[in-house]
């Protein structure tokens, strides 16, 4: 940026940034250009920075140094750049150390030391204040720091996503890595995520653990219509001899069967290639399309392309091009050694949420059309164009904005978190996609894939049924057991009987533009399982028995479903981010296999629930609780803490458990038999327990295995019960007895 440009931009600012901020900046005004950038560059990354860009005053009085002072008081962190700028350091400047810096160590500031120049501090006189401080990555410490080097990594790609749909001008942070190290170090200290783009929810099932859609309540179908575009015959023959249209084996067969089915119902190729060009017509101008092409021809890739005159610019030219650049991009992309073909894909026609006024149920559906991948990375290339002339015609609020823009939605993915549980607690696997694959190298759900015509389509005699109407259904089911098969190597019986499912829907809005089906899928660990090394090995086996992970995921990581540091410094899909809030909602930490837990229960820390076991709605189970297996609990029950309920006990709707409580299931209980064995199952005889409706026990008490207590019942604190307790009835006492009949209350 030149000077006069930055004179410019600093007299458009404040003369000082006020309010509460992230970090108070340090520097010297020599420096000013460097701070501006840092400075756009945080604020761009929603870090708030508080930085003087006015010159000082001649006279730096009291009135000044208080402004100073205020400023970093009202910082969270103080950022210290040391620079050497024609042998003027900072450590040069009195009034730094005295009001910046001695003031900030004295207030107790956690201080960041970025040295963008060598310092010595043998003879600096910064040394006092900046041994013990943090300090952050250069370009030079960074490059024998793997985390650093994997987040500098995650930056190119965000960059290069940024600039496919906004060929931005001007500066970029590689004039100057440090300007992106000293960003990351900020993000992963204040705890910030860093993702590109959104992700909008238009359709969803619930929050509640348990609830999915099924084949009748989410409906999926293909129209007999299509958008399918040829390559351009120029380029055919080297995409030939690079394979891009052969696949071996069961692929070829199964893009073959779907070209002959689409020849066979004469599909309509003509209404959405018609609904784009009236896109194009109703928000762009043609003009602004041609400037912007001319920037965009002039990348390597389309070096070959040909722009026509501007007279003889119309919608049809336009097609044809984005066409070459989807072509030379796939070439491009080839030498690249990314894994590329042209299989047949499914586009999303339009998106209906069934609400019908005064009905509460509702049965939403997504009607799709026939497309392939070739059109895809058209329609994406025809979105960067657009989008960096207006990108506002692509906002889609709800379901209802999908069909205007279904010529660009030319694919239907269908991605998920799989959720490891332990006794330990429960993850979710994150993977990062491979750099083999076009939006690889983010990390992304457990697993994520294009749902297809030939294998989630609902068939007879493996032949694809058409109803009489021309519409083809699709299987969501088999969607979600193929993504788990052939992606992480999870089979449906793995799962099966566990939650799992569909519950969301949306639209991604990044470097491209798509909708996603969202699902989830749990797995549980035994319990010899726990070590953290055995469970990644398990994990890592699964990946690499998958047929298709090897090709699309690079890295696996299990975090905790509660842990956010593990996620900061990594680049994230803004699908994975905004269903890691959704996860984080459904999920019930510590649930053992085949649980049901009805909604609005809470589950609080330090609890478990075992296998089988079925909790109602609206319960309350506080913390320390142990909830064995096949353990039975009704609607609005309240266990206080520290409870043990083990198998064979049945509490009834609003039967209310105080704190201590004893429930016994073994009149004689032992840990080793007569000769010495240890105790197993067949060695004990279970004997139930039932407390029934508006009972409550008292805390401390103890429950002998085998007894009834009667509806509204009363166990006073600290009884022993040994007998049935009628109904009605208060007992006390040790053993129990009963001491009042007929409560009401």
């Amino acid at each position: 940026m030149n000077k006069d440009v930055f004179k410019k931009e600093v007299e458009s600012l404040p003369r000082r940034i006020k309010g509460k901020r992230d970090v108070f900046i340090s520097y010297k005004r020599e420096n000013a250009p460097f701070v501006m950038r840092l400075y756009d560059e945080l604020k761009e990354h929603n870090i708030s920075s508080w930085v003087d860009l006015s010159k000082l005053p001649k006279e730096q009085g009291k009135e000044y140094a208080d402004k100073i002072r205020k400023a970093i008081d009202s910082a969270k962190y103080f950022l210290l750049i040391y620079t050497e700028h024609k042998g003027c350091s900072i450590e040069h400047s009195e009034f730094i150390i005295q009001n910046e810096i001695e003031y900030a160590v004295k207030k107790k500031k956690t201080i960041l030391f970025y040295p963008q120049d060598d310092v010595d501090l043998n003879t600096s006189k910064l040394k006092p204040y900046i041994k013990d401080i943090q300090w952050l990555d250069t370009t030079k410490t960074a490059k024998h720091q793997p985390e650093a080097q994997e987040s500098v990594m995650d930056e190119k790609k965000l960059a290069e996503l940024s600039s496919m749909v906004n060929k931005r001008e001007g500066f970029s942070i590689y004039e100057d890595e440090n300007i992106f190290l000293i960003r990351v170090a900020l993000q992963r200290i204040l705890g910030r995520i860093m993702i590109y783009g959104n992700y909008k929810q238009l359709l969803h099932v619930g929050d509640r653990d348990g609830m999915f859609f099924t084949n009748k309540t989410l409906q999926l179908h293909v129209k007999n219509k299509s958008l399918i575009w040829d390559v351009p015959s120029k380029y055919k023959e080297t995409l030939k001899n690079n394979k891009f249209f052969s696949l071996k084996g069961k692929n070829e067969n199964e893009v073959s069967k779907v070209k002959r089915f689409l020849k066979d119902i004469n599909h309509d190729n003509k209404e959405l290639e018609e609904q784009l060009k009236s896109f194009i017509r109703d928000y762009y101008n043609l003009d602004e399309i041609y400037v912007r092409l001319t920037k965009y021809l002039l990348l390597d890739k389309f070096k070959d392309i040909i722009l026509p005159d501007k007279a003889d610019f119309n919608l049809e030219a336009l097609i044809e091009i984005v066409k070459e650049m989807a072509a030379c991009g796939f070439i491009y992309d080839i030498g690249k050694k990314k894994t590329m073909f042209n299989g047949t894909e499914l586009g999303v026609y339009d998106l209906d949420d069934g609400r019908v006024e005064e009905i509460e149920d509702h049965t939403p559906s997504i009607s799709l059309y026939y497309s392939d991948y070739f059109t895809f990375r058209c329609m994406t290339e025809m979105y960067h164009i657009l989008c960096s002339v207006n990108e506002k015609p692509f906002e889609a609020i709800c379901a209802g904005d999908i069909h205007r823009l279904a010529p660009f939605l030319c694919s239907l993915g269908l991605g998920g978190f799989l959720s490891i549980y332990t006794k330990k607690g429960t993850s979710l696997m994150w993977t990062k996609r491979s750099g083999n694959i076009s939006s690889g190298e983010m990390w992304h759900f457990s697993y994520d894939e294009t749902v297809s015509l030939l294998k989630d389509a609902a068939t007879e005699n493996e032949h694809i049924i058409v109803e009489d109407n021309g519409d083809v259904h699709i299987d969501i089911n088999r969607i979600l057991y193929r993504a788990l098969e052939e992606e992480i190597g999870i089979r449906q019986e793995d799962i099966q009987g566990e939650h799992h499912g569909i519950f969301d829907v949306g639209i991604i809005k990044s470097e491209r533009l798509e909708i996603e089906i969202i699902s989830s899928a749990t797995l549980h660990i035994e319990n010899g399982e726990n070590d953290d090394l055995v469970l990644r090995e398990r994990i890592k086996q699964m990946h690499n028995n998958a047929t298709d992970g090897y090709l699309e995921i690079s890295k696996i990581d299990l975090i905790h479903l509660h842990d956010t540091r593990s996620l900061i410094g990594r680049l994230l899909s803004p699908e994975s981010y905004a269903v890691l809030g959704m996860m984080r909602k459904r999920l019930k930490e510590h649930v053992g296999k085949k649980v049901s837990i009805g909604d609005k229960t809470l589950i609080e820390k330090e609890s478990y629930v075992g296998d089988n076991s079925t909790i109602g709605h609206d319960c309350r189970i506080h913390r320390n609780v142990f909830i064995d297996k096949n353990v039975i609990i009704g609607n609005f029950v309240k266990i206080q803490n520290n409870n043990s309920i083990y198998e064979g006990v049945t509490l009834e709707d609003g039967v209310f458990i105080g704190t201590n409580v004893s429930f016994i299931n073994d009149r004689y209980p032992r840990s080793i038999m007569r000769d010495g064995r240890q105790v197993v199952s067949n060695d004990w005889i279970l004997e139930e327990t039932h407390v029934c409706y508006g009972a409550s026990i008292g805390a401390g008490s103890v429950i002998m295995c085998g007894v009834t207590i009667g509806k509204w019942a009363m166990v006073a604190a600290g009884s022993v019960v040994l007998e049935d307790v009628p109904d009605y009835a208060m007992v006390a006492g040790n053993p129990a007895k009963i001491v009042k009949e007929n409560i009401n209350y």
